[in-house]
């Protein structure tokens, strides 16, 4: 089993979180501008405290479906933010997702993190398909996909409701996707 991964980048560290970083998740999850696209949010305490546990009670799972990671900076070790891959029931695709502190945004980041989830899905849990899903107005993080090599394989009208800032609103969302075959293509053919 592989419950303490721990994944290294030029500039992040992604690590399991602990009961200690309790503040560092709290001043990202709990800040209405840092999720307002996001699905889930704002939290409180209690929301912060229950997603910490339960990260760890997924890694300790066999076989382990949810793969959560603190994104820390190399150099500082402070948190920044998290994120994931989350495998189906055949374990043959996952989808990804992330979320850094706004104070952090437009540094290569979420680009850095996204590559390094894709590449752990590819090579080490050895997928046929990784795919994420965003608002359309979600512009930094269509970015990161498009970066990573995701194609946008779909645009769904009005097709969920929830939250969008502090309305509850019918939203559009953008589907992308890339394929073991597509990533390894593009990273000069690397397979484990």
């Amino acid at each position: 089993m592989m419950n303490d991964i721990i994944l290294e980048t030029e500039h992040l560290v992604l690590r399991p979180f602990s009961e200690s970083d309790f503040g560092a998740v709290q001043s990202y999850a709990g800040n209405i501008e840092n999720v307002e696209y996001m699905i889930w949010g704002p939290n409180n305490e209690e929301d912060t405290k229950d997603f910490i546990d339960t990260t760890n009670q997924e890694a300790k799972k066999n076989p382990r479906k949810n793969y959560d990671f603190a994104i820390t900076l190399k150099d500082t070790k402070q948190l920044i933010g998290g994120g994931g891959i989350y495998l189906n029931d055949e374990l043959n695709q996952a989808t990804v997702g992330w979320v850094l502190h706004l104070d952090y945004w437009k540094n290569g980041y979420g680009s850095e993190f996204a590559a390094a989830l894709l590449k752990f899905g590819f090579e080490e849990l050895n997928l046929h398909r990784i795919w994420a899903t965003c608002n359309t107005e979600n512009y930094g993080s269509y970015r990161i996909m498009e970066r990573n090599g995701m194609r946008r394989e779909a645009h769904f009208i009005k097709c969920r409701f929830g939250r969008v800032c502090d309305s509850e609103v019918w939203y559009d969302e953008y589907h992308y996707g890339i394929l073991a075959e597509e990533w390894r293509e593009r990273n000069g053919g690397m397979k484990n």
